[in-house]
């Protein structure tokens, strides 16, 4: 425990990095658009997604075999390292469906495997607060209802605005929308509890690359709706620098313990 509270000079954000995290993502962009060859492009796209999450994925098993011998935080960086794993299992499906089968991938298999990024960072997100003994009020648990309930009504709105009515599209987004706003919102009351450990730090990167995640998810299920999602779009932004910060923060966590 001694580890985990006392103060580190480690846990210090580096905000260079951040930037650039930021400009990488941006950079690799401009490049795609540079690009005339159409499948040079897809590669590079599917190359940056899937070695982004696998990598994200070993980074959290590395994090989580650092505390083998402590049962709590082993098991909540294993249910990360399951989740980001699986996002990856579900980047494979979908991409063999959109190149193999030629089939569109919206709704698909892979759904199930990216749908369960949300109950084990949920997971991982629990036991850390059940760690550290935050306190769970019903104005902590209101506050938790009310955040993600507005990423939802943000959804909704925009949604219904675009195809107006209530369809299995509309539905079918809102299903993903509701995992993504969950933890997000837990992850956002998590970080304000622990902030002033050097652990909580690590945790607002970690959150950070969640609400980056969500946001992606947000618009990418929007896109959906209007057929307006291609793999080039600059959605993807978003979900690469969730990867990239995601990895950071366990990068950090990694030096801190």
């Amino acid at each position: 425990m001694e580890n985990v509270v006392s103060p580190n000079r480690k846990a210090r954000i580096n905000v260079k990095i951040l930037i650039g995290i930021l400009a990488g993502v941006i950079l690799f962009q401009i490049y795609l658009n540079s690009l005339e060859n159409e499948d040079q492009a897809e590669i590079s796209i599917i190359t940056l997604s899937l070695s982004s999450q696998i990598i994200t994925g070993i980074a959290a098993l590395i994090v989580a075999r650092k505390y083998r011998g402590t049962r709590v935080f082993g098991r909540a960086y294993l249910s990360l390292a399951i989740a980001f794993f699986s996002v990856a299992l579900g980047e494979i499906i979908y991409n063999v469906y959109l190149f193999v089968f030629e089939i569109d991938p919206f709704p698909s298999v892979a759904d199930i495997f990216f749908f369960l990024l949300y109950p084990f960072s949920l997971l991982h997100l629990l036991i850390n607060i059940n760690f550290f003994k935050v306190k769970t009020t019903i104005k902590n648990i209101s506050w938790i209802i009310v955040l993600t309930s507005l990423f939802l009504l943000i959804y909704a709105y925009f949604a219904f605005d675009a195809i107006e009515e209530f369809n299995f599209d509309f539905f079918y987004g809102l299903i993903f929308i509701t995992g993504a706003s969950i933890i997000t919102s837990t992850g956002i009351y998590g970080a304000i509890t622990v902030r002033k450990i050097p652990l909580g730090r690590s945790w607002i990167l970690l959150v950070g690359g969640i609400l980056l995640g969500t946001i992606g998810d947000m618009w990418y299920q929007y896109l959906e709706i209007l057929g307006g999602y291609d793999t080039n779009h600059i959605v993807n932004l978003f979900w690469y620098s969730s990867y990239f910060v995601i990895i950071y923060s366990l990068y950090k966590h990694y030096k801190i313990i």
